[in-house]
């Protein structure tokens, strides 16, 4: 078996002007020493781009709906790891009589060159789940239309824009998603991806 090494990450998320919002020790797969058809064999995750999310922005203000921003926590951990992974242990994570031990990865872990396929795919099955479908023009963009609904949400990786006319509507989201899922619920959108997001509602 291939067995692929790992090192830590340190994260800066920052939010509107630079603000420091948290900081994140995160250790992660070295997923270029993966070998495709060992190793995996999906790696496709579709994320929604920014011209989406502009879209689903400017329809939102123009109909005058609510837009709010939730955040999951340790998104790749989230997932079912369904190839068989070897990963060499972290710097200190053996005991002296184990050294030599190598792990086996049962949930996903950042790097790994299908995390974001297993992800998206785990995603899918929450919002079907839940009675919303997948727009057939982005795939990362989910709805839900009824006579009293209609909430679309734009989805890129662990960030997600939810708009809908009421209010009501996107906290109904939010529990559903909570008890699948740990999130943050970050309430009013005001940065997403790099974007400051700055809203006049008028009078």
């Amino acid at each position: 078996m291939n067995v692929i090494p790992c090192h830590f990450i340190l994260v800066t998320k920052r939010g509107p002007n630079g603000k420091k919002l948290k900081l994140r020790a995160c250790l992660v797969a070295n997923g270029q020493h993966q070998e495709y058809g060992m190793d995996y064999k999906e790696t496709f995750a579709p994320t929604s781009s920014m011209a989406t999310i502009h879209t689903v922005l400017t329809m939102a203000t123009c109909q005058n709906w609510e837009i709010h921003q939730i955040d999951v926590k340790s998104t790749y951990l989230n997932n079912t790891l369904w190839d068989d992974i070897y990963m060499c242990p972290p710097p200190g994570y053996l005991k002296e009589k184990d050294k030599g031990k190598v792990l086996k990865l049962l949930p996903s872990l950042y790097g790994l060159k299908q995390a974001g396929f297993e992800w998206s795919k785990e995603l899918e099955k929450f919002f079907l789940k839940a009675g919303y479908m997948r727009s057939q023009v982005d795939q990362a963009v989910y709805y839900h239309h009824t006579s009293d609904e209609h909430t679309v949400i734009t989805v890129s990786i662990d960030d997600m824009a939810v708009t809908s006319k009421h209010l009501k509507h996107i906290l109904k989201f939010k529990d559903q998603l909570r008890a699948q899922f740990e999130i943050s619920d970050i309430g009013e959108l005001t940065w997403i991806l790099g974007l400051k997001v700055e809203r006049n509602r008028g009078s």
